[in-house]
């Protein structure tokens, strides 16, 4: 079952039955779709055996989760094993309400005690998506929240660039990939190659066999936001969040670079993931802690998040 939202914008896929996804997004203007598809979403095997990583993967679709109690690999938290980038994703949600233009879905985990409410609507602005995670405990609970889009051909290529103003960039420790020395911490233009305008890195293009995997993170503002910036389409698409509930954004990057499973080479995304923990574990040379219990729900409470994506012109 899919659910189709349109504006004069954007054509907007979601998929109740498997997490909620935004599995793509199209620009209404030129009909270029803009999220990454995955080679895992033409599984058509049933459930393989293995760790919860392999069971994440599979059927993995690409485009745009929301990943609650966990991100990241599996861990131990209040007394159950949550599974690698948590359950909320993996959830058949029930669809509350449905129009042409917007969506209210639900669902319950069952390694926390948590309810999710989600929001997708679509106009002439853009796609807002609004997240509520509501504590049914009389118990503080902790969670790790993170947005999950990834940006894909036949929209990103190699011209493409990536606007931020985050002032830091910080590879991960053990997995970075190719683009950056494991643990590398600064500005990003001093990481990665510089893009064609100010405060833009460069893209890898599909089948460079470039890999990333880091943060950003120091953003100057309540609201940050990227530009994945398309010269080859002529416009952008702008990622924009509240740094109180999401202070750093993990960066991804897979230009078919990864040559056994899940991609054998097949994968071409990039993403930027607003979220409340820096990804791996222990400490970063500078000192941040890596991973962490990520965001306090309070007991009988709630908190929520909204992540606005717009069509923009060209930086």
């Amino acid at each position: 079952m899919t659910i189709t939202l349109s504006s004069t914008m954007f054509e907007v896929t979601v998929t109740p039955e498997r997490g909620a996804d935004i599995v793509q997004v199209v620009d209404r203007a030129t009909g270029i779709a803009t999220l990454s598809v995955a080679p895992t979403a033409r599984t058509t095997t049933p459930a393989l055996p293995g760790d919860s990583r392999v069971h994440w993967h599979h059927g993995y679709p690409g485009g745009w989760q929301f990943l609650t109690p966990n991100a990241g690999p599996e861990r131990e938290h209040d007394g159950i094993t949550q599974g690698y980038h948590g359950e909320s994703a993996l959830s058949r949600w029930k669809v509350h309400t449905a129009d042409k233009s917007s969506v209210e879905l639900g669902a319950h985990l069952a390694t926390a005690p948590l309810e999710l409410h989600r929001r997708i609507a679509v106009d002439a602005a853009g796609l807002e998506v609004t997240d509520t995670v509501r504590n049914l405990s009389e118990d503080d609970v902790s969670a790790r929240m993170l947005q999950h889009p990834a940006f894909g051909g036949p929209f990103l290529d190699e011209h493409s660039y990536l606007v931020t103003d985050a002032r830091t960039l910080i590879a991960d420790a053990e997995a970075p990939g190719t683009l950056a020395g494991a643990d590398a911490v600064g500005a990003p233009r001093s990481i990665l190659a510089g893009g064609p305008v100010r405060s833009s890195i460069a893209l890898p293009g599909p089948g460079t066999r470039q890999s990333l995997f880091a943060a950003l993170t120091d953003f100057p503002g309540a609201e940050p936001s990227v530009v994945f910036a398309s010269p080859t389409h002529g416009f952008g698409m702008q990622l924009s969040w509240q740094r109180d509930r999401c202070p750093v954004a993990w960066l991804w990057m897979e230009a078919n670079a990864g040559s056994g499973w899940p991609w054998f080479r097949r994968m071409f995304a990039v993403a930027v993931e607003p979220g409340d923990t820096l990804p791996g574990t222990g400490t970063t040379r500078t000192g941040l802690i890596r991973g962490g219990d990520g965001t306090l729900v309070p007991a009988l409470g709630s908190v929520t998040s909204t992540v606005l994506l717009r069509r923009v012109a060209l930086p």
